[in-house]
């Protein structure tokens, strides 16, 4: 499985089928959360969306073909807000980039949960490298922009770092007040740190 590569979703050429596709996506995403990737089925999927699954496998030939479109289209809105960021917290403190770093990737993992239970699925994953480098290299360019300035080597290490924490609170998905405690525990941590140095 890990050599193999998924098949690629038929691309909507109408309105229609965009709205389709949309609708589908969101069925799969709430039941990849609910009941977990294997659990869920193509079936399910398409009866939580009203549609037929001959419609379904015509967008998405595989469960992993569905999977890899919700998570690059969560990566791409993510992608969009880290950019946005970007532009707000220029020349900002270290400390205070990395407190509204938290408050967006914290805001995204809560509105988007299927992109965190997805993005570590099993098989070919050099989309997801691809992903990762590119949302490492924003998070770098958003703590190289600081001031007083950070050295490159910190920046690049922050970058690892801050989505690792994130990743902390996602084993509480059930536990919504501990969660957002353990999250806040996590930023105040680095603050500190970057206070410091």
């Amino acid at each position: 499985m890990a050599s193999e590569k998924a098949p690629q979703p038929r691309a909507p050429q109408q309105k229609r089928g965009h709205d389709r596709v949309a609708a589908l996506m969101t069925a799969a995403a709430e039941l990849f959360v609910e009941r977990g990737f294997d659990a869920a089925t193509m079936t399910e999927i398409a009866a939580s969306a009203g549609a037929a699954i001959g419609t379904l496998y015509l967008f998405f030939p595989t469960k992993q073909a569905m999977a890899q479109a919700i998570v690059e289209a969560h990566a791409e809105e993510l992608s969009a807000e880290l950019d946005a960021l970007r532009e707000q917290t220029e020349a900002m403190h270290a400390a205070t980039i990395a407190d509204q770093l938290f408050a967006l990737l914290g805001t995204f993992m809560a509105t988007h949960p299927a992109y965190s239970a997805l993005l570590d699925l099993p098989g070919d994953d050099q989309w997801r490298r691809t992903l990762r480098a590119h949302r490492r290299e924003q998070i770098a360019a958003l703590f190289s922009q600081a001031y007083p300035p950070l050295p490159t080597e910190q920046a690049e290490r922050l970058a690892v770092i801050v989505p690792q924490l994130m990743r902390i609170p996602l084993s509480l998905a059930g536990e919504t007040r501990l969660r957002d405690d353990v999250l806040d525990e996590l930023r105040l941590m680095l603050n500190r740190h970057l206070e410091a140095g």
